[in-house]
Formats: C-alpha cells, structure tokens, sequence
C-alpha cells in the first residue's frame, strides 16, 4: 500500500456531474467543486491511515484503522459512517449515511491515483498525479 501514500494534485475527473446529481449535491457546492481542484494526502502510521482531501477552502480529514468503523463528515457536512478495506494495492473506502451508501476505491495505475466514487450505480472516476 506504500504506493497510495504521498500528496497527490488533480489531473483530470470524468462523470463528476452524473455523480454529484445522484449524490444529491447542493447546486452550490457543486460550483466550489466546478472551479476548484480537489488535491489529497494519504498517509500511514503503523496500523493507522489518514486522507485528507482539499477542494477549495473544504477540507475532509479522516484518519481510520482498515476494517474498523469511524464517524467522518462528507465534504457536503453529511454526517458518515465509514469502513475501508485493503486488497492488494487497492483501497476501499465505504460511506454510510443513512441508507445512502457510498464506495470509493482508491488505486495507484501507471503512475496516477485513480479514486473512482460510486453512489446508486452512478460512478466518477478523479486522477490524480504526485504532487
């Protein structure tokens, strides 16, 4: 998992409004996200992992153990419930919120951070690149 530690700027996104409609986005955090470019930090301290996600002046920073349950906040304010899971060299994050369920996989291919975010069928892939 040592390749999905590190900063990591925006490169390009695919299907974000599709995804923002079905993940019931407010038009006006929709803009923030239209005209900024979300950056991440990904990091591991023995069994515990952090990722910091920046869009704009919103920041979501969650730091978790693999397997275990934590509260998180979405960058939308959402109150969450989420668990993430190793396989391989892949990530998977899963978001509850209520009977909303999120799933972000998180992967590192030719040199990119692929984070492809599903809700309701609807997916968004972002790429990211070293910072």
């Amino acid at each position: 998992m040592a390749s999905l530690v590190g900063k990591w700027s925006f490169v390009s996104s695919d299907n974000m409004e599709p995804y923002m409609e079905a993940s019931g986005v407010p038009e006006n955090l929709r803009e923030i996200a239209r005209k900024n470019q979300p950056n991440m930090e990904i990091s591991n301290s023995g069994d515990s992992w952090t990722i910091k996600t920046v869009v704009g002046e919103k920041v979501k920073d969650s730091t978790f153990k693999i397997g275990e349950e934590f509260d998180s906040v979405s960058l939308t304010g959402q109150p969450l419930k989420c668990t993430v899971a190793l396989n391989g060299e892949e990530m998977t994050e899963t978001q509850k919120a209520g009977d909303i369920v999120v799933t972000i996989t998180r992967k590192v291919e030719n040199g990119q951070l692929l984070s492809t975010m599903t809700i309701n069928g609807v997916s968004a892939v972002i790429k990211f690149q070293k910072a």
